[in-house]
Formats: structure tokens, sequence, C-alpha cells
């Protein structure tokens, strides 16, 4: 199994949100982040932010996967991007009888790291494509499916970075060995 929803506090609007340094009397422009996290995330609004595998945000549910998202669909790396991606294959071997039945297994895993720029707590809704014949393998497990889509749900504090790692796995079955005796791996 894999950990999914793994919080790191970060006290993002402590240091963000302090008022410009007053040198002279003058005040000093805000910086990007500055504007950035005082501006409200297109769905944030509603305390969600939707975003698809490929950290995509999306306006709302309803554009699950449809050829209308590709033209909704906004980037903001700031809000989330995928730390990292792992692909491997392994075989897995189980005595039943006096044969040995094997399976290949390759699993996908992907970690987001998603950033709460907005001034109350939010959900990330983060929606998981899962190809025909995939499983998702993840702890906890995604808070619901929708036809093939997973939709994993983490929360964040105003100013939280949040990490929620996805994991799914594909089996398929070799041809079982006559002997009951595994191999050395």
């Amino acid at each position: 199994m894999f950990s999914a929803n793994r919080r790191v506090k970060t006290p993002l609007l402590a240091s963000v949100l302090l008022l410009p340094a007053v040198a002279l009397g003058q005040q000093s422009p805000p910086s990007a982040m500055q504007m950035t996290i005082t501006s409200v995330p297109p769905t944030g609004a509603n305390g969600r932010i939707y975003v698809n595998e490929n950290c995509g945000i999306l306006p709302d549910l309803t554009l699950l996967l449809t050829a209308k998202q590709k033209k909704e669909v906004q980037f903001d790396p700031v809000v989330c991007h995928v730390e990292g991606v792992v692909n491997s294959q392994h075989e897995e071997e189980e005595a039943v009888g006096d044969a040995l039945e094997r399976v290949r297994v390759e699993v996908r895993e992907q970690e987001f790291e998603l950033a709460n720029i907005t001034l109350k707590p939010v959900v990330f809704y983060v929606l998981v494509a899962v190809p025909k014949g995939w499983a998702v393998d993840s702890d906890p497990p995604p808070k619901e499916t929708k036809g093939d889509v997973a939709i994993f749900e983490a929360h964040a504090a105003a100013g939280e970075f949040v990490r929620l790692h996805v994991g799914m796995r594909h089996s398929k079955d070799l041809k079982p060995r006559s002997d009951a005796s595994p191999t050395a791996p």
C-alpha cells in the first residue's frame, strides 16, 4: 500500500503576507508571491480546488475528462505540481496446491504537492484517471470513484502545503509453474 495525503505544514502565510517593509517612509511594492497569495484562485472561492492528474486546475467537478476540459484547464505550479513519478514492475508468486501461481505487476506512483494560497481552508479534489484493467492502490483510498476517475481528497489550512501520494497497479497472470517452490530473487 502507498501512503496518501501526507501533510507537510509550512507557514506560508506568516512569511508571505507580512506587510512590505517600510524604508525611509516609502512603501515598497508587493512581491509577486504576495500578489499571488492574496488573489483568489478560480476554484478556491467555494473552499474547493479541483485538479487533474497533470495538475491542471479545473473550474468544477463537471468537467471530468471531457473534450471541453482542455479549453478550461489552468495551470499554476504554485498551487499544484507533480513532485515525482515512479513506474516499476515486479513478479509476485504464491503457492496454490502443487502449482506456483505467478503474476507480473506494474506499479505507477506519483506525488502531488498542493499549496493552499487562499486565506481560508480548502479541500483539494485530485481527479486521477484509472486506465482499464488497473486498480488504485493507495492508503487511504480515493474518497469516491466516478466511472474510471478516482477522486482523492486533501485538506489544507490557509497557507499550508500538503502532499498526496497516489499509486495504481496492473496485474497480468503468467503461466503457473508446476512445482510449488518459489524462485529465488
